[in-house]
C-alpha cells in the first residue's frame, strides 16, 4: 500500500493518526485543522509536527488527500447541550460539519470518516444527518453508518458514537478507466471486553485528587437535593456510563464516583448538583468509566471520581487519556505543554482510538475490501 495521505479536521489530539500508527500503516499528515491552540500544542507534541491553529471556515488549500476524518463539534447535537442543532448557515458550532463537506467537494478524497454523538440520529437532529448523507451521495460517495460503543472495542467506557464511513464510488485513473467499488464496507464486529476500569487506574495518585470528608458527606447524604429521583437501585454492569469533558460547569455533565464497597466492583454516583438526564444520583456498581467529555477540568465535579477504601477521588488526567486509548507516552508529551484542565477537555473531545483502529482495519487492511471493477470512461 502506498503512503496514505490523511487530513484531520477538528483534529484534536490526533486519534486517527494514532490509530494508523498502531495499525502499522504508512501515512502522511497532509494537513491538520484545529482552532483550539491548546489541542494543537498537544497534537504537535504527540506527533512531532509543527502545525498552527486553523479556522476551518477560512480553510482553502490545493492539496491531495486519500482520507479525511472529522469529528465536527457535537455540542449542539448532544443531550448535554442546548439542542441548538446544526442547520446549515445557522452559526452553531455543530453546523461546522458543512465546512467539511465543502472541503470534501474540493479535494475528493477516497475515504471520509465522520464521528459524532448518537443523539444526531434523534428525531430533532436527524434531518442534519440525512442532509450530510444526501450531499455526500451527490458528491459521488456511498455512505455506511453505525452506532459503535467503545466498550465493544476493548475500552471500559460506555461511549456510544455514530460513525459514518463514506467511500468515493467512481475514480478515473490515468488510463481512463473508472474504478467502481462493488463490495460494501462492513463495520467491525464487537470484541470481548477484557479490561476493567480498575485496570486503567494509576497505582499512586496525588492527594489533590481526593475529595474532602465534608464533600464526601455531602454527596453521600440521603437528602432531597442529592437524591432527587434516586431509588438507590443497584445496576450490575461490566462497563461504566459515558464520561464527559467537564468538571462541574454544566448541569448535565456526568460526574461519577467510584467505590470498592462491593468486592471487585466499583460504585458510581451522579453528582449531587448535576443531572444524568433524569436519573439524578443513581447508585451503580460498575467496572467501567462514564463517557469522557470536553468540559472536564473546567471547574466543579465533572471529572469522574474514584473511591477507594471510602476515600473518593477524581480520575486523573492520565487515567482519562488511557480511557480514550492513548498510551502513557502520548499523555506525558501532552502534559508537558498543557494544564490538567486542558488535558481533561482534550480527552473528552477525542475519538476513542481502539474504535478507529477497528474501523480503519476493515476499511484499509481488509483484503476483500477493495473489490473493484474497471470500466472505460467516456
Amino acid at each position: 500500500m502506498k503512503k496514505l495521505r490523511i487530513m484531520e479536521c477538528f483534529g484534536g489530539i490526533g486519534a486517527c493518526s494514532k490509530a494508523l500508527e498502531r495499525l502499522g500503516i504508512d501515512y502522511e499528515i497532509v494537513d491538520y485543522v484545529e482552532i483550539d491552540k491548546y489541542a494543537v500544542k498537544s497534537f504537535n507534541a504527540i506527533h512531532n509536527t509543527n502545525f498552527e491553529p486553523q479556522d476551518i471556515t477560512t480553510w482553502n488549500k490545493d492539496i491531495k488527500v486519500d482520507l479525511i476524518i472529522h469529528g465536527s463539534p457535537c455540542q449542539d447535537f448532544s443531550l448535554a447541550g442546548k439542542q441548538a442543532g446544526g442547520d446549515k448557515d445557522s452559526g452553531t458550532r455543530s453546523s461546522l460539519m458543512y465546512e467539511t463537506i465543502r472541503i470534501v467537494e474540493k479535494l475528493k478524497p477516497k475515504y471520509v470518516i465522520w464521528e459524532n454523538v448518537k443523539n444526531l440520529l434523534s428525531k430533532k437532529h436527524r434531518h442534519n444527518f440525512d442532509a450530510y448523507l444526501e450531499t455526500m451521495e451527490q458528491l459521488g460517495y456511498t455512505n455506511y453508518y453505525q452506532v459503535l460503543n467503545a466498550k465493544d472495542y476493548g475500552i471500559p467506557q460506555n461511549r456510544e458514537r455514530v460513525f459514518t464511513v463514506s467511500i468515493l464510488d467512481n475514480q478515473t485513473d490515468k488510463s481512463g478507466f473508472v474504478r467502481r467499488f462493488v463490495k460494501e464496507f462492513e463495520f467491525p464486529p464487537k470484541q470481548e471486553l477484557k479490561l476493567k476500569l480498575k485496570d486503567l487506574l494509576e497505582d499512586e495518585v496525588d492527594e489533590k485528587y481526593y475529595l474532602s470528608d465534608k464533600m464526601i458527606k455531602y454527596i453521600s447524604a440521603d437528602n432531597e437535593k442529592w437524591t432527587g429521583n434516586n431509588d438507590k437501585s443497584i445496576i450490575n454492569k461490566s462497563v461504566a456510563s459515558a464520561i464527559n469533558t467537564g468538571e462541574g460547569s454544566r448541569r448535565c455533565d456526568a460526574s461519577n464516583y467510584i467505590s470498592n464497597q462491593v468486592e471487585e466492583n466499583f460504585n458510581l454516583k451522579g453528582s449531587s448538583y448535576l443531572r444524568d438526564f433524569g436519573s439524578k444520583g443513581k447508585l451503580q456498581n460498575k467496572e467501567y468509566c462514564d463517557t469522557l467529555t470536553a468540559s472536564m477540568g473546567t471547574g466543579g465535579g465533572n471529572v469522574p471520581i474514584f473511591q477507594n477504601n471510602l476515600r473518593i477521588r477524581k480520575l486523573t488526567p492520565k487515567e482519562v487519556w488511557r480511557l480514550m486509548g492513548f498510551d502513557d507516552e502520548d499523555f506525558e508529551k501532552a502534559a508537558k505543554v498543557n494544564s490538567n484542565s486542558q488535558l481533561y477537555k482534550q480527552a473528552g473531545n477525542s475519538i476513542c482510538v481502539p474504535v478507529l483502529i477497528a474501523i480503519l482495519n476493515n476499511l484499509l487492511l481488509d483484503d476483500n475490501k477493495d473489490v473493484i471493477k474497471l470500466e472505460k470512461g467516456e
